[in-house]
């Protein structure tokens, strides 16, 4: 009988640590607990009562090792404590309800395991659709990438250039894009609505649209003009005409030059983002029109500024992830006030590009901490 309860006592044992194993979820993990915690209660007040029989057990098999008969034996069987025939029916008693309670347990152990493989059958459906969402926003990484122009066009006629380009996710809705023919040089920092698949859909519309406008340019071309056609194109493709006023609109906003490079006359122009030039350590601005490419309320024309551009200038057009981005301690934004005065420190510490981006990417890793990256972040910076 001892050795009865012994092996139950080791089956539940055996059952309670199986459950802590299998503990999937915080539902089948608080359950369990509590069985278990129930359970030990139980099984140390049965080791006690297991104890006090071992010690019954001894004295009985002393006083049976002392009788030479069988009657002697009856005699010395009655002599027995009286407790000792109640502890004998109580622990029957409890071994009984231990097989109920080691049979409860199993029962609990066959649905925690079916609970547990419905759950990995769940979790692997799942972890094959988000690798294959993964290698599909892998594909479309690729594809944008591909669809961008060469940075050889700015290589080759610049004395310097940095495109510091953070995407917040895999794909950005952020873009450059850069031609030259002949003597031009056009150059483009665009911001697309969103960021993500939405903005790189938006953003590869974007370059398609400049290789159609820009496909003839010449010293007459004026970059207003790039921008007005481009926000034609948007609005019609995205059939934004018959849209609702109060919807919102998809579009792009945009930083545009063209340089002469044989003059180096400079021609800008900016729907909602800005220029900024800096030259001999000191920053001017060159303000957008308050008007995206695409649709809105009350539409402006696009207006075009010129200057002469001087060896050693640089020219910086960003979309506003960077200005927007908070802090991760007093939750501010970098702002662009804040950005200009940073232009024009990193000018003044150096005028190499790769050292300008370098400080760029501190500068923001610092800034941000712990605080997630709030959008796309793209600066072009063009040495002349």
């Amino acid at each position: 009988m001892l050795t009865i309860v012994f092996i139950s006592l080791t089956a539940i044992l055996a059952v309670i640590a199986l459950i802590q194993h299998l503990t999937i979820n915080r539902r089948i993990t608080r359950a369990t607990r509590k069985t278990e915690e129930r359970y030990k209660t139980e099984i140390k007040n049965f080791e006690s009562d297991i104890d006090r029989l071992n010690y019954l057990l001894e004295e009985k098999k002393s006083t049976e090792n002392t009788q030479k008969n069988s009657s002697q034996k009856e005699n010395q069987t009655k002599a027995l404590p009286e407790n000792f025939v109640l502890e004998q029916k109580k622990l029957e008693h409890d071994k009984e309800e231990i097989v109920l309670k080691n049979k409860k347990l199993w029962e609990m152990s066959v649905l925690i395991q079916k609970e547990k493989n419905h759950i990995q059958l769940l979790k692997n459906d799942i972890e094959n659709k988000h690798r294959n969402i993964t290698d599909s926003i892998k594909y479309a990484k690729r594809i944008q990438d591909a669809i961008l122009p060469k940075e050889d066009v700015l290589r080759d006629n610049l004395s310097g250039y940095f495109l510091f380009w953070l995407p917040k996710e895999t794909v950005s809705g952020d873009f450059y894009w850069m031609k030259q023919q002949g003597d031009l040089l056009i150059f483009t920092v665009a911001d697309c609505t969103g960021h993500g698949v939405p903005g790189a859909f938006m953003s590869m519309m974007g370059v398609t649209f400049l290789n159609e406008v820009c496909t003839n340019i010449n010293d007459d071309t004026q970059p207003s003009q790039i921008l007005e056609d481009m926000r034609g194109l948007v609005i019609s493709t995205l059939k934004q005409e018959s849209a609702s006023p109060l919807e919102p609109k998809d579009g792009m906003d945009m930083a545009l030059c063209i340089l002469n490079l044989k003059t180096k006359k400079i021609k800008f122009s900016g729907a909602n983002n800005p220029m900024y030039l800096v030259r001999k350590g000191e920053l001017r601005e060159f303000k957008a029109i308050k008007n995206p490419i695409g649709q809105y309320p009350r539409l402006k024309p696009f207006e075009t500024e010129e200057f002469q551009a001087e060896h050693g200038d640089y020219i910086y057009m960003f979309s506003d992830g960077f200005a927007d981005q908070f802090n991760g301690e007093t939750g501010k934004k970098v702002t662009y006030g804040r950005l200009k005065n940073l232009l024009t420190d990193i000018n003044k510490e150096s005028d190499n590009p790769k050292i300008q981006k370098q400080k760029l990417l501190d500068f923001i890793t610092t800034w941000r901490g712990n605080f997630v990256q709030m959008d796309d972040i793209l600066i072009g910076g063009y040495r002349i």
